[in-house]
């Protein structure tokens, strides 16, 4: 009988112990121990050195929008930009490289390095007449210059829609940037990706996943991302574990369809329906309780309250779990209002909440009481802090990212990265959560909030084969358990969180299989 015989390293197995070896056959983990027992019992297996390095449970990545990524690899990208200026300097480069006619996509933008949301006329300068409508760093703003507006026809009447906004000037002319539900008029015209572009692109995404340590995903996408999927998993060519989400505007036909969160295989299953209940906090768009500081605005619920709770009833009804996009206090309170009849009406769903960022106290521990799975991404912390102590102050500040403060009440943390709004790397993310500051700075930021090392592995293991309901086959190395696993080269667990710094992952393992490697002997 072939096999992996894993060894030369520590074997961190998810549940509170370590090993010298672990032997893997037929995809799964079928003994952890001693390194000279179990070579003893490795007859026939290929032997893995970890070379001092550190095996855990492979990390997967709860909210992530698995296309878009790979595909904004290839548009231009400017997050780098420091200022406007060099925004339009790129823009201008990457237009000059695109042929005749055809749109201008990507983005990434952070207006609050600029001090202002750009407009329709300076990015005309740069895109020679050709549409241009690029994402702000959060995803929940547009970039638009005049071909692009006039391509969705935006103009002086154009009424902003039910939860989002069309930025208009003194002149009462929109100005090219759309918030929130706005961005649907633009999305409507906007040419998509080919299904050959999008078949290509999972596949980068998912070499470029297997290179960063991540054996699964839930990619909360569209529809075309759930069929590039389908295409690569007919071709034998899935290694990566896919839960795919369900837009809300795909419920009625998901229901219709009879689909049901976990319906599916081992490689490809139905996840949870993705409903935005407001905006963000780089955009300012994140509903809050009180105003944002220095404004008398507290952002934008996208959805009314009684709309929430009426999707949410009607998607549990179904069979269908949601994961609610809740980023300011006011949306986590009328987020887990909208979950909690489900709680008792179908407390087997495993009911989520995505993002997290601010909660009242009173909320804090509805989570744990609740059930309600806190999906959160740590790099939001540590890339926010400065956005928050500027637009929520000191005394929200305390409330923000809770991470401690969920965990010790009972709560279940999910993590994972957003991306492409962060790094989709989950070494960023550990040290986030861990270190509670980012590379470089002097001080740690509320670092009462701060996780264990160990607790923010499992953050990224065992939390989210939880949120997916798939606890008892993943998210732990023990016998039996699927063997999904990452390899680092060195042993966290040993070294102070300084010591991670230009850590990197050695290798990757699905099903008992090395998908990547670059270290392993």
């Amino acid at each position: 009988m072939s096999g992996l015989l894993f060894s030369g390293g520590r074997i961190h197995t998810g549940s509170g112990a370590s090993a010298e070896a672990l032997l893997a056959r037929d995809g799964r983990v079928a003994a952890v121990g001693g390194r000279a027992e179990l070579s003893r019992a490795a007859a026939g297996a290929e032997r893995v050195d970890l070379r001092g390095g550190l095996m855990v449970p492979g990390w997967s990545d709860a909210h992530v929008h698995f296309m878009w990524w790979a595909v904004q690899m290839g548009q231009v990208d400017l997050r780098d930009a420091t200022t406007l200026g060099v925004a339009l300097e790129l823009v201008a480069d990457r237009a000059r490289e695109l042929p005749e006619g055809a749109w201008l996509l990507g983005g990434r933008f952070d207006k609050n390095r600029w001090g202002r949301w750009p407009t329709a006329a300076e990015l005309d300068r740069a895109t020679g007449g050709r549409p241009a409508a690029l994402r702000s760093r959060d995803g929940h703003a547009r970039w638009l210059n005049t071909a692009a507006l006039r391509a969705a026809s935006i103009g002086r009447d154009t009424e902003s829609p039910a939860g989002g906004e069309i930025e208009r000037g003194p002149d009462g002319l929109p100005t090219g940037v759309l918030k929130e539900n706005a961005n649907l008029l633009i999305d409507r015209v906007v040419p998509g990706p080919s299904e050959a572009e999008c078949l290509d692109a999972v596949r980068l995404g998912q070499r470029e996943a297997w290179r960063c340590g991540i054996t699964a995903i839930e990619d909360l996408e569209q529809a075309n991302a759930r069929d590039a999927l389908l295409r690569l998993h007919a071709r034998g060519e899935l290694g990566l574990r896919v839960d795919m989400g369900i837009p809300r505007a795909d419920l009625d036909q998901a229901i219709a369809a009879g689909w049901r969160t976990g319906d599916g295989d081992a490689w490809l299953r139905t996840g949870h329906c993705k409903i935005f209940a407001d905006g963000a906090l780089g955009s300012q768009t994140a509903a809050l309780e009180e105003p944002y500081e220095g404004s008398d605005e507290c952002g934008i619920l996208t959805i009314e309250p009684d709309a929430l709770s009426r999707e949410v009833v009607r998607a549990a009804a179904a069979g269908i779990a949601v994961a609610i996009h809740a980023i300011g206090d006011r949306a986590v309170r009328i987020a887990l209002d909208a979950i909690e009849p489900t709680r008792r009406t179908h407390p087997g769903l495993r009911q989520r909440l995505e993002h997290v960022q601010l909660v009242r106290e009173e909320d804090l521990s509805r989570f744990g009481r609740l059930g309600v799975i806190a999906s959160m991404q740590p790099l939001h912390a540590t890339s926010d802090r400065d956005l928050v102590d500027r637009y929520w102050g000191s005394h929200r500040a305390v409330r923000a990212y809770p991470w401690r403060t969920l965990a010790s009440g009972g709560a279940v943390l999910a993590f994972g990265s957003d991306a492409p709004v962060e790094p989709i790397d989950p070494l960023l993310g550990i040290y986030a959560a861990v270190a509670r500051q980012r590379p470089g700075d002097v001080d740690r930021w509320y670092p009462q909030q701060a996780l264990a090392v160990d607790e923010a592995l499992a953050g990224y293991a065992a939390g989210v084969a939880y949120a997916t309901g798939r606890e008892h086959e993943r998210g732990t190395l023990a016998p039996g358990m699927l063997c999904d696993a990452t390899i680092i080269d060195r042993d966290l667990l040993s070294l102070p969180s300084d010591g991670w710094l230009g850590a990197r992952v050695t290798g990757t393992v699905t099903d008992g299989v090395i998908r990547f490697a670059d270290g392993l002997g």
